[in-house]
């Protein structure tokens, strides 16, 4: 009978001792994770930050090319996989073919436009749900 009772607390042991190696490998895989999760986070408030300045870069590139106003601009930054998308919605005009239609005919255009810039960024598409980074900042263009 004391051999029964050795034997069942020596298994009981070891899966204790078993059920305690695999936690701590759980727990140890999971912090490498976070903070690979924590850098792409980071990486796309950077690149929000940046795209800000490249929305305004965008609209003076356009006006060099005697182009009044743009609809969208989309990019894959800094792998194929992210995508950086611009919007540029105007609150009193319309953008068809790169130029300015008003909506209301008493509205003066170079007095009164004002641009609403949506910037969406979005790092690992295509991966686990877990995974996917995506940013949406939001900023009020007055052009001169």
């Amino acid at each position: 009978m004391k051999k029964a009772y050795a034997l069942l607390a020596s298994i009981s042991l070891l899966i204790v001792f078993i059920f305690f190696i695999s936690l701590s490998l759980q727990m140890s895989s999971y912090y490498p994770r976070q903070i690979k999760d924590l850098y792409l986070y980071i990486q796309a408030n950077i690149l929000a930050t940046n795209a800000k300045e490249l929305a305004k870069y965008f609209l003076y590139i356009a006006k060099k090319q005697n182009k009044e106003c743009l609809e969208r601009v989309e990019f894959n930054y800094p792998n194929v996989q992210s995508i950086i998308r611009i919007d540029y919605f105007y609150s009193v005009a319309t953008c068809k073919n790169y130029s300015l239609a008003p909506i209301n005919q008493d509205i003066n255009l170079s007095k009164d436009n004002v641009i609403n810039v949506n910037i969406s960024i979005y790092l690992n598409k295509d991966k686990e749900v877990n995974e996917e980074i995506f940013i949406n900042k939001k900023l009020i263009l007055f052009p001169k």
